[in-house]
């Protein structure tokens, strides 16, 4: 009983990859997903983050960053603490930020 109820935890998992695809470094990056808060103090050319959790509640994702002064931001999947999320977000040297989800 105890081995079910720790898989079924684990298959609720959100897994987010974020990743940039440019050759400029993104700073203060922030995320918010399932009621949880993730910042990222600088992420270099070709450098990946991931994060894994559990949401805390329902509702859409936001991610802002910066290159150089400049301030980007994107909105992102919808997190439920019933059912897992697995998103990659590219972050380019535009400014532009993709979103993959399903991976």
């Amino acid at each position: 009983m105890i081995v079910g109820y720790y898989c079924h935890d684990l298959s609720l998992r959100n897994k987010l990859l974020l990743k940039n695809e440019g050759s400029a470094t993104w700073n203060k990056i922030e995320l918010k997903a399932g009621g949880r808060y993730f910042i990222v103090h600088k992420l270099g050319p070709g450098a990946k983050k991931k994060f894994l959790f559990h949401s805390r509640s329902e509702g859409g994702g936001i991610i802002t960053g910066y290159i150089g002064p400049n301030l980007y931001k994107s909105e992102f999947g919808y997190f439920t603490p019933n059912l897992s999320e697995d998103t990659a977000i590219l972050l380019n040297d535009d400014g532009s930020i993709d979103i993959k989800e399903n991976f």
